[in-house]
């Protein structure tokens, strides 16, 4: 069984971009995840990507803070920005001045790191309820790489709708769709999801070459070098 069960505020537990929570689904949900966890002794924190002023606001307003202890509600704060490279402080505060709302979707890889080793312990003792295919899922892989489970009912990529990726652990309102994550997590399959990453990222890098042309080059080339490859007796 888990020991630790991180679950993502925004885009679940409150509204955030499109997504609207249905609060008296999500209230029961919540209800019965923090009993589960007090019941066997497992550690629930809920993580927000917003700085501590309008963190706090939505917490304090929202069903969340009737079960769980502030202390256990985690924010961006201004240590969280002092321990960023000098670079990444300028650029977070510089969005947090042009949009208050600004959300650091990173803000929950610290986080699961830092309490995993602060209790030491491991990887696979800890689950991250989550949503998001890139900034989640993607972003776990690569640096917590703690179990994760997307939300059903809000699955995106950076914010925008899209339907399941195979391979991928999921849950929903119904509990018992987590409790068999935090009791038996299974095996999952990132190929689906390594794909995503790897058209993505090939945009990124050619989105300025001319794809058509590095073609009718290559095809050129080759052609040279067939040529180069005759000998005298087959010209």
């Amino acid at each position: 069984m888990k020991k630790v069960c991180f679950i993502e505020f925004e885009g679940i537990l409150a509204n955030y971009q499109e997504y609207k929570v249905d609060e008296a689904r999500a209230q029961k949900f919540f209800k019965k995840l923090s009993e589960f966890c007090l019941e066997n002794k497992i550690d629930l924190y809920v993580v927000s990507g917003y700085h501590e002023k309008i963190a706090k606001k939505g917490f304090l307003e929202s069903f969340v803070s009737k079960e769980l202890k502030e202390s256990n509600f985690f924010f961006v704060d201004e240590n969280y920005l002092l321990s960023k490279a000098d670079m990444d402080e300028k650029l977070h505060r510089s969005n947090l001045e042009k949009d208050p709302n600004f959300n650091d979707s990173f803000f929950k890889q610290t986080i699961v790191s830092k309490i995993l080793a602060e209790k030491k312990l491991s990887v696979k003792d800890s689950l991250l309820l989550c949503n998001d295919v890139w900034v989640d899922a993607y972003y776990t892989t690569r640096f917590s790489k703690t179990d994760f489970a997307l939300f059903e009912d809000n699955i995106t990529d950076r914010g925008k709708k899209i339907g399941k990726v195979s391979g991928l652990a999921y849950f929903d309102f119904d509990f018992s769709s987590v409790e068999k994550l935090l009791n038996i997590f299974p095996e999952t399959d990132f190929s689906a999801l390594d794909k995503i990453v790897f058209e993505e990222m090939k945009k990124v890098l050619f989105k300025d070459v001319d794809l058509s042309k590095l073609k009718e080059k290559a095809i050129k080339q080759k052609g040279k070098q067939k040529w180069s490859g005759l000998n005298e007796t087959q010209i």
